[in-house]
Protein backbone atom coordinates (compact mmCIF):
# COMPACT_ATOMS: atom_id res chain seq x y z
CA UNK A 1 0.00 0.00 0.00
CA UNK A 2 1.50 3.32 -1.01
CA UNK A 3 2.13 5.69 1.91
CA UNK A 4 -0.64 8.29 2.09
CA UNK A 5 -2.46 6.69 -0.86
CA UNK A 6 -6.19 7.17 -1.22
CA UNK A 7 -8.26 4.34 0.28
CA UNK A 8 -11.72 3.33 -0.89
CA UNK A 9 -13.61 0.89 1.31
CA UNK A 10 -16.60 -0.71 -0.44
CA UNK A 11 -19.36 -2.12 1.77
CA UNK A 12 -21.89 -4.36 0.00
CA UNK A 13 -23.36 -6.17 3.01
CA UNK A 14 -26.36 -5.03 5.01
CA UNK A 15 -27.78 -6.30 8.28
CA UNK A 16 -27.93 -9.98 7.30
CA UNK A 17 -24.70 -10.71 9.24
CA UNK A 18 -25.77 -8.55 12.22
CA UNK A 19 -23.27 -5.84 11.32
CA UNK A 20 -20.09 -7.92 11.22
CA UNK A 21 -18.87 -6.79 7.78
CA UNK A 22 -20.06 -3.22 8.40
CA UNK A 23 -18.06 -3.13 11.63
CA UNK A 24 -14.97 -4.41 9.82
CA UNK A 25 -15.44 -1.92 6.97
CA UNK A 26 -15.88 1.07 9.27
CA UNK A 27 -13.02 0.03 11.58
CA UNK A 28 -10.77 -0.47 8.52
CA UNK A 29 -11.75 2.98 7.22
CA UNK A 30 -11.07 4.56 10.61
CA UNK A 31 -7.64 2.91 10.81
CA UNK A 32 -6.85 4.20 7.32
CA UNK A 33 -7.89 7.73 8.26
CA UNK A 34 -5.91 7.58 11.51
CA UNK A 35 -2.84 6.69 9.43
CA UNK A 36 -3.33 9.86 7.39
CA UNK A 37 -4.81 8.30 4.26
CA UNK A 38 -7.72 10.08 2.57
CA UNK A 39 -10.53 7.53 2.86
CA UNK A 40 -13.91 7.13 1.24
CA UNK A 41 -16.46 4.54 2.34
CA UNK A 42 -18.74 3.54 -0.54
CA UNK A 43 -22.04 1.89 0.40
CA UNK A 44 -23.57 -0.19 -2.37
CA UNK A 45 -26.10 -3.02 -2.77
CA UNK A 46 -27.41 -4.09 0.67
CA UNK A 47 -24.68 -1.96 2.29
CA UNK A 48 -26.68 1.18 1.49
CA UNK A 49 -28.72 0.53 4.63
CA UNK A 50 -25.77 1.74 6.77
CA UNK A 51 -26.25 5.23 5.37
CA UNK A 52 -29.69 5.47 6.94
CA UNK A 53 -30.34 7.34 10.18
CA UNK A 54 -30.28 4.98 13.15
CA UNK A 55 -29.05 1.93 11.22
CA UNK A 56 -25.84 1.65 13.26
CA UNK A 57 -27.50 2.01 16.66
CA UNK A 58 -27.43 -1.07 18.88
CA UNK A 59 -25.01 -2.91 16.54
CA UNK A 60 -21.93 -4.32 18.22
CA UNK A 61 -19.76 -7.25 17.23
CA UNK A 62 -17.87 -9.06 19.96
CA UNK A 63 -14.33 -7.70 20.28
CA UNK A 64 -15.17 -4.37 18.61
CA UNK A 65 -16.60 -1.04 19.67
CA UNK A 66 -20.25 -0.36 18.82
CA UNK A 67 -20.74 0.42 15.13
CA UNK A 68 -22.18 3.85 15.98
CA UNK A 69 -18.83 4.78 17.58
CA UNK A 70 -16.95 3.80 14.43
CA UNK A 71 -19.36 5.90 12.37
CA UNK A 72 -18.78 8.94 14.60
CA UNK A 73 -15.01 8.41 14.56
CA UNK A 74 -15.07 8.05 10.75
CA UNK A 75 -16.64 11.49 10.35
CA UNK A 76 -14.48 13.05 13.08
CA UNK A 77 -11.42 11.91 11.10
CA UNK A 78 -12.84 13.51 7.91
CA UNK A 79 -13.94 10.34 6.16
CA UNK A 80 -16.21 10.66 3.14
CA UNK A 81 -19.35 8.52 2.92
CA UNK A 82 -20.86 7.84 -0.51
CA UNK A 83 -24.11 5.97 -1.08
CA UNK A 84 -24.63 4.34 -4.46
CA UNK A 85 -27.29 6.30 -6.35
CA UNK A 86 -28.57 3.43 -8.51
CA UNK A 87 -28.76 1.16 -5.46
CA UNK A 88 -30.52 3.71 -3.31
CA UNK A 89 -33.05 4.43 -6.03
CA UNK A 90 -33.73 1.00 -7.52
CA UNK A 91 -32.13 -1.96 -5.79
CA UNK A 92 -31.73 -1.25 -2.16
CA UNK A 93 -33.36 -2.08 1.07
CA UNK A 94 -35.33 1.11 1.67
CA UNK A 95 -38.19 3.02 0.09
CA UNK A 96 -36.72 5.22 -2.62
CA UNK A 97 -39.35 7.93 -2.08
CA UNK A 98 -37.77 8.77 1.29
CA UNK A 99 -34.08 8.10 0.57
CA UNK A 100 -32.79 11.64 0.99
CA UNK A 101 -34.97 12.24 4.06
CA UNK A 102 -33.65 9.14 5.83
CA UNK A 103 -29.95 9.36 4.95
CA UNK A 104 -27.54 10.60 7.60
CA UNK A 105 -26.57 14.21 6.86
CA UNK A 106 -22.95 13.42 5.97
CA UNK A 107 -23.86 10.82 3.34
CA UNK A 108 -23.65 11.83 -0.30
CA UNK A 109 -25.67 9.97 -2.92
CA UNK A 110 -23.22 9.39 -5.77
CA UNK A 111 -23.19 7.76 -9.15
CA UNK A 112 -20.76 5.04 -10.14
CA UNK A 113 -18.69 7.51 -12.13
CA UNK A 114 -17.89 9.39 -8.91
CA UNK A 115 -16.29 6.29 -7.39
CA UNK A 116 -14.45 5.42 -10.60
CA UNK A 117 -13.23 9.03 -10.71
CA UNK A 118 -11.68 8.64 -7.24
CA UNK A 119 -9.50 5.80 -8.46
CA UNK A 120 -6.02 6.53 -9.69
CA UNK A 121 -2.79 4.61 -9.96
CA UNK A 122 -2.17 4.84 -6.22
CA UNK A 123 -5.68 4.18 -4.95
CA UNK A 124 -6.25 1.15 -2.77
CA UNK A 125 -9.65 -0.55 -2.67
CA UNK A 126 -10.92 -3.11 -0.17
CA UNK A 127 -14.40 -4.66 -0.21
CA UNK A 128 -16.57 -6.03 2.58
Amino acid sequence: MADGAEMIVVLTTGKQDRGTRATLAFSWACASLAMGRPTTLYLTMDGTVWGMRGATCDVQVQGFEPLQEYLEQFFALDGKLLVCAPCSEYYCSFDRSVVTERLIPQAVVSGLSTVVGLMSGGTNVVTF
